[in-house]
């Protein structure tokens, strides 16, 4: 089915109306009667490319702001939103736009569409009735439409640094995803040659993606052309030497080995996951706006990398998502899922690991397992986890350090899981409290939202103790929560389920001369941003400023992004307290010239 027009009516005189649709999956345009009008870099561009990513869906003002404005946003960013979106309305109405109107609701806006009229949501809706056939060739025909749909770059002309750094990159998985399976499908089906003209285009625009040259390399050998196969697998191998630092998994490894002694090749497909298609139920997962992070993780994992590390700071749902990864790939390790004691106390050898099962499902069958070692304190920890594994077995890890040196030594993937975006946790909230009370004051319900800092966990408590306040509406659940925010985001009784508990054990494991640069530059302001304005405030030198930076981003207390480091509010107003229950200030941490390592 072709997408079909809204209606457009010319402005000025009764001429017949005029086909339109929006397009998203490329340079953001707009189509009418056979014309394409690509609208110019602008506020007004980003404002739109912003409604059409969430198509029929209520966005917060906030949101949009973010969006238009990023961190630069005018003193009344309210008004000049409004003026933005008076604007798109004109320009709709200079181009005879009936068929999608922005709407303005409590809270936000919303522009009414349809897979009809934006190629995001035609492109879903082929993915989602792929679904629902078993049958490989009408599966690839969909896909295929689908991927029609697209155009590089996506969105060159939206001028919108929010939303490239965190939509696009999402939507774009989803597009990464679609051309695996394509590939997957035409080579089950014996099309090799067909499926290398996608593998090519798929290696060069995505040179990282280790199944895309698995594959390319796996055609080209079985197709006569084992020196080009040996020429892109040292291609990757280069690149994700030079670019990530990391080795080739052993996907890639066996598979240099078979085309260098000149035996069989046979098709590179998931592990456990059969040539053709087969029914697919995905696991069933309370998480919100996980889905296409676990969906990724679960690929690495069942492409035979040994070792995936989940990071980031305390109560972004961590635990949660390594769990729900292990639903997604439990078909592809038939030998069981075991939990592995890595903690304080444990001995940090292959004898004093304690395992015990987690899930054996095919508890008598052999074959590779998941060994999954939840918040692991430090690296010294895993020092005997590599005896644990036997061949084909992988290691999923959860940690507030990044545990690069294990990643490193065994050639596997870290992750730095991040806070939820806006919209999900919205979505987060409606799914605990119900959509009846969030829909009824979208603003109040993104305002907990932020105080929250869009983490799960806190979203969560938040939710759980507005739900025993039965009398009190979300506006004045705000003002609660604002009050004594974290405080308030601790159930009584469970201290696991404390934000400040974790913050306090997130300080206490990175050591008192970390603690103590943490405490001095949370409660520094201005708020620092970069090396040298750290090593002013610590009175050291820039090396061991660097060096404290650099452990403190290790230990997901602070974040970093282009030599800029900044530290979230929750953990903000943590160090506040912090320094009030050991007032006066700890002094500096190191003045001694040099680095801490």
């Amino acid at each position: 089915m072709a997408m079909e027009p809204v209606a457009v009516h010319p402005s000025g005189g009764d001429l017949p109306a005029r086909p339109a649709v929006f397009r998203v999956l490329g340079p953001l345009t707009l189509s009418s009667a056979g014309d394409t009008l690509v609208l110019p870099p602008s506020k007004v561009t980003s404002l739109l490319a912003a409604l059409l990513l969430h198509p029929d869906e209520v966005i917060s003002v906030s949101t949009l702001q973010q969006a238009v404005w990023g961190d630069a946003q005018p003193a009344a960013a309210k008004a000049a939103l409004q003026t933005c979106t008076l604007r798109l309305r004109q320009l709709f109405h200079r181009h005879g736009i009936t068929g999608s109107v922005i709407r303005t609701v409590p809270g936000g806006y919303r522009i009414t569409a349809s897979a009809a009229t934006v190629d995001l949501m035609r492109f879903r809706e082929l993915i989602g009735h792929t679904r629902e056939t078993t049958e490989p060739e009408a599966e690839l025909a969909r896909l295929e439409e689908a991927l029609a749909l697209w155009s590089d770059p996506m969105l060159a002309n939206v001028p919108s640094e929010t939303l490239h750094r965190d939509v696009v990159p999402r939507i774009s998985e989803e597009r990464v995803r679609a051309i695996e399976r394509v590939c997957d499908l035409k080579i089950s089906l014996g099309r090799d040659r067909s499926a290398l003209v996608d593998l090519w285009t798929a290696n060069r625009a995505y040179p990282a993606n280790e199944r895309f040259s698995a594959q390319l390399a796996s055609v080209l050998y079985r197709t006569g052309r084992q020196a080009d196969a040996l020429a892109e697998l040292r291609r990757i191998r280069e690149h994700l030497r030079h670019e990530l630092g990391i080795a080739p998994g052993p996907t890639l490894r066996e598979l240099e080995l078979t085309i260098l002694r000149g035996e069989a090749s046979t098709p590179v497909t998931p592990a456990g996951r059969s040539a053709i298609a087969v029914p697919r139920r995905p696991a069933v997962s309370h998480l919100i706006g996980r889905d296409a992070l676990g969906e990724t993780i679960a690929d690495r994992l069942r492409a035979d990398c040994p070792i995936v590390v989940l990071t980031g700071p305390p109560g972004v749902g961590k635990t949660a998502l390594a769990q729900h990864v292990g639903q997604l790939v439990a078909p592809q390790f038939p030998g069981g899922q075991l939990r592995v004691a890595a903690a304080p106390g444990s001995r940090p050898d292959a004898q004093g690991q304690a395992l015990t099962p987690v899930d054996h499902g095919h508890g008598a069958q052999l074959g590779r397992r998941l060994l999954i070692a939840d918040d692991v304190v430090n690296g010294s920890h895993l020092r005997g986890m590599p005896a644990l594994l036997a061949p084909g077995d992988a290691l999923l890890l959860t940690s507030r350090q990044s545990l690069s040196g294990p990643v490193t030594r065994l050639g596997g993937w870290l992750h730095r899981v991040e806070p939820l975006d806006p919209a999900d946790s919205l979505r987060l909230l409606r799914s605990v409290l119900g959509p009846e009370q969030v829909d009824a004051d979208p603003e109040s319900a993104a305002e907990i939202a932020a105080l929250c800092d869009h983490l799960p966990l806190a979203l969560r408590i938040a939710a759980t103790r507005i739900l025993l306040r039965t009398r009190t509406g979300l506006a004045a659940a705000v003002e609660w929560l604002r009050v004594d925010p974290l405080s308030r985001l601790s159930l009584p009784g469970e201290p696991d389920m404390s934000l400040g508990h974790r913050f306090d054990e997130a300080l206490s494991r990175a050591g008192e001369t970390l603690a103590a640069a943490f405490v001095r530059l949370a409660t520094a302001t201005p708020t620092v941003s970069t090396a040298a304005a750290a090593a002013e405030l610590l009175d050291v030198d820039p090396a061991t400023a660097r060096d404290l930076l650099d452990g403190l981003v290790d230990h997901s207390l602070v974040e970093e992004a282009a030599e800029h480091y900044w530290i979230r509010a929750l953990l903000r107003r943590h160090a506040q307290l912090v320094a009030e229950r050991h007032a006066p200030h700890p002094g500096p941490p190191h003045r001694a010239k040099g680095t801490l390592r």
